[in-house]
């Protein structure tokens, strides 16, 4: 039974019961609050975590994909570097043989500079077809990688939820 105190600023009756009844709903309702904003950041990180990880196992595969296509086009420009040198030592032979069968000095520089000029033309544009080759699987490489950190920047709104004084 609660008893009716005085105090000392007013002289009017005070409720004991009221303060304990007005904490118990305060506490009750901190208590919500926190349940609620509790599920609301178990729920943001449950959706996120599902998602990226399918957006992990995405990127994974596609790197796959990519390493695999790199070391395809790696393995073409190394079997095209090793047909190329072979080429070239095929044209060499055939030069020295040139050189040797020239009748005057004339002729020689003449093979000489046909050659060399042929031998600089020739590997320009093997220089050019292999930097294109691997521009292109460094594009086909890092092409997982810029869509995962693509992706990763499409998550953060479902953190809004989370920490909803953001968009206040």
């Amino acid at each position: 039974m609660a008893t009716k105190k005085t105090s000392k600023i007013s002289a009017e009756p005070m409720d004991a019961a009221a303060p304990a009844a007005e904490m118990t709903a305060l506490a009750g309702a901190w208590s919500d609050a926190a349940r609620a904003q509790y599920e609301t950041a178990m729920k943001a990180f449950s959706d996120n975590a599902e998602k990226f990880r399918a957006q992990t196992e995405d990127s994974i595969a596609s790197t796959r994909q990519g390493f695999e296509a790199a070391n395809e086009r790696l393995r073409a420009a190394g079997a095209e570097a090793f047909a190329a040198a072979r080429e070239e030592m095929t044209d060499a032979v055939e030069f020295a043989n040139g050189l040797a069968r020239a009748r005057s000095v004339t002729d020689a520089l003449e093979l000489q500079r046909e050659y060399w000029t042929r031998l600089f033309e020739t590997r320009i544009a093997r220089s050019r077809a292999m930097t294109e080759a691997t521009v292109e699987a460094t594009r086909e490489m890092f092409a997982p990688v810029n869509r995962s950190v693509a992706a990763s920047f499409t998550m953060a709104p479902g953190f809004d939820n989370f920490f909803p004084f953001g968009s206040k």
